[in-house]
């Protein structure tokens, strides 16, 4: 993940953006926690890709294709939450690093039934 200007460049590694991702998911309220196990290792296997946490990402020509896998709570509206969840991280991994956003797609994978 690149950004390139008059004075030079800038590299961002996936491990950098997916933390401020992380970061940002666990601070966005009805989101339980992402989602890790078996479909990680599975699709690491299958595409070759490496997915943190929960999180996965992809270079597009457009900009940072971002992939969540979460955890929702129960007794919350999904849509609003999952909407609330694409605003925040697109505003954060924009503000912190300047990387364009191309999509933000959330997969739920489960409900959070504990009382917190």
């Amino acid at each position: 993940m690149l950004i390139q200007n008059i004075l030079g460049k800038t590299t961002f590694s996936k491990e950098v953006v997916s933390k401020i991702i992380g970061k940002t998911v666990s601070m966005t309220e009805g989101i339980g926690s992402l989602s890790t196990g078996i479909v990680e290792s599975l699709a690491q296997k299958l595409t070759g890709n490496r997915i943190y946490n929960g999180i996965e990402l992809r270079e597009q020509d457009t900009g940072l294709d971002i992939q969540l896998s979460v955890i929702v709570r129960y007794g919350i509206r999904m849509q609003e939450v999952c909407r609330d969840l694409q605003e925040n991280v697109r505003a954060a991994v924009e503000n912190f690093t300047g990387l364009p956003i191309s999509t933000i797609h959330i997969k739920i994978e489960g409900i959070d039934l504990s009382t917190k």
